[in-house]
């Protein structure tokens, strides 16, 4: 049995009933993974104690969670106590060592997880290409030619590749959900504000958030759990017929052919299911779009007031696309900010209570598939991508909730499309049955 195939799930399995156990499966992991694209640093010593630790708790029938010896990657954004979080930056990599874990790595000690390491990222989180010019870029583990998606790019590749039994990322605009479709993943964006980033670098400290990526909805859910510490339950996929939302204003605008019917025989599934899918223009979608354009958006004026000190001392030091996103509204009031904060606060109850009918909205995770990393070396194909494969996603961040993509589909180049289910704030695990359900059918 090769442990590092198996899902979370599976490997919780093979621990209980003693065919693994958990210092085996983290020596095996260890011995494939290397500093480089994928990983910036491991923490061996660190993963080897905590696996036999876990190892010793089962041996004394002493059970705290199913994450309990689990090896898991985590998104160099994240502090560990005694190591460096370089966020993707070279500049950021001169900075002293944690003091302590981030918040959330601490939950995660205490539930088990052995952490291998700290995963590669876009720079500062800032793109949903997954490219990083000072660290290299992981390819996508379907097909290493082309962009892994970001900015989580490391953390899905190691899951995808089996480095990685799962991954936490981060969320502002879609930097979860954008590689785990690219990648053949689930990836769960949190609801707003619902774990704490404390202990991580910022990009927006509006719109970030703390997600799990895994190889199946039920991993996601596990982890999930774990996150934010609630006991773990079952997932009860629904036994009712659905009433979905299918969203035609922007989603669909500029889609590849192969994702467009991936996403229709879904569609044609569910119905023959019995379920309703009622397909109606969102105009909401447009007015985030709308204010983005007039105001600027949460992630440039909050990247802007963290890290304009940096670019202008050191800004030759710093990927150029990110800093130029970055500093593209510096002179920009104050007052367009507090608007769109304000705003932003209207429009999350108003479209909610606008479409509480509905069980879940529907759409495509990323409009395209991923193109080649040489394809984005021209700048101007690199920001139109960006834009591209953001656009979807970054809507359900502005509107607080969860998010979730899930495969619902291989192309005939093998390459993964991604099914994005999304729901109002706080229900995660309505989300991923909804999801468990769709992947079952």
């Amino acid at each position: 049995m090769n442990p590092t195939t198996l899902t979370l799930k599976e490997l919780a399995h093979a621990y209980r009933n003693k065919t693994l156990s958990p210092v085996e499966v983290t020596e095996t992991y260890l011995q494939k993974l290397e500093v480089g694209s994928t990983y910036l640093k491991l923490l061996s010593n660190r993963a080897l104690a905590r696996a036999k630790y876990a190892e010793q708790l089962f041996n004394q029938s002493i059970d705290s969670s199913l994450l309990q010896g689990i090896p898991i990657a985590l998104k160099d954004l994240l502090d560990t106590k005694g190591d460096i979080t370089t966020s993707g930056s070279k500049v950021l990599a001169e900075r002293k060592a944690a003091r302590e874990d981030a918040n959330l790595v601490q939950m995660l000690d205490k539930a088990g997880a052995v952490f291998l390491g700290k995963t590669n990222m876009t720079e500062l989180a800032f793109s949903g290409i997954g490219m990083n010019p000072h660290y290299g870029t992981p390819g996508c583990a379907l097909d290493k030619t082309r962009i892994p998606g970001g900015s989580s790019s490391g953390s899905a590749v190691a899951v995808a590749e089996g480095l990685a039994c799962a991954a936490i990322g981060s969320d502002t605009g879609g930097s979860v959900r954008i590689p785990a479709s690219f990648n053949g993943l689930v990836g769960l964006k949190t609801t707003n504000g619902q774990i704490s980033t404390e202990g991580c670098v910022p990009l927006s400290t509006t719109l970030d958030t703390l997600c799990p990526i895994a190889k199946t909805v039920e991993d996601a859910w596990i982890l999930y759990s774990a996150m934010t510490q609630k006991p773990f339950e079952k997932l009860e996929p629904p036994s009712h017929k659905l009433n979905f939302l299918i969203p035609t204003t922007l989603v669909f605008n500029e889609i590849d052919e192969e994702v467009a019917t991936a996403f229709e025989d879904t569609c044609k599934r569910l119905e023959k299911q019995g379920h309703q899918l009622t397909r109606k223009a969102v105009p909401e979608f447009q007015i985030i779009f709308d204010l983005y354009a007039q105001y600027g958006s949460f992630a440039s004026h909050e990247s802007l007031a963290l890290y304009e000190d940096m670019l202008e001392g050191r800004g030759d030091e710093v990927d150029p696309r990110v800093g130029k996103r970055i500093l593209m509204l510096k002179g920009r009031l104050s007052t367009d900010y507090l608007k769109l904060v304000y705003t932003q606060k209207r429009l999350i109850k108003q479209f909610w209570q606008t479409y509480k009918r509905y069980d879940a909205i529907l759409c495509p995770t990323v409009p395209i598939l991923p193109p080649t990393i040489k394809a984005l070396e021209d700048d101007v194909a690199y920001f139109k991508t960006n834009n591209l494969v953001l656009r979807n996603t970054s809507l359900f961040n502005f509107l607080a909730g969860p998010s979730l993509s899930v495969p619902c589909r291989t192309t005939n180049e093998d390459l993964s499309v991604g099914l994005m289910i999304s729901a109002q704030p706080n229900r995660e695990k309505w989300v991923l049955e909804l999801a468990s359900s769709i992947q079952n059918s």
